[in-house]
């Protein structure tokens, strides 16, 4: 079994994500401006309470230092 299998879900669709951006060639400001409108839009299509929690969890990822 190849080690990319064993991967959660949301680390498998992340890497397909980077593949695809990557074969695309568009440069880093154009690829998070549309980041930023992917997760505008899923945030909307979740409760109040889900989207205010999952703000909250993508800024703390943010800017934590990597």
């Amino acid at each position: 079994m190849d080690d990319f299998e064993q991967l959660p879900d949301d680390v498998t669709l992340a890497v397909e994500i980077i593949r695809q951006i990557e074969n695309l060639g568009y440069d880093p400001d154009t690829v998070l401006k549309a980041m930023s409108h992917i997760c505008l839009d899923t945030l909307a299509k979740l409760s109040e309470e889900e989207s205010h929690n999952w703000q909250k969890k993508l800024c703390q990822l943010i800017t934590t230092d990597r």
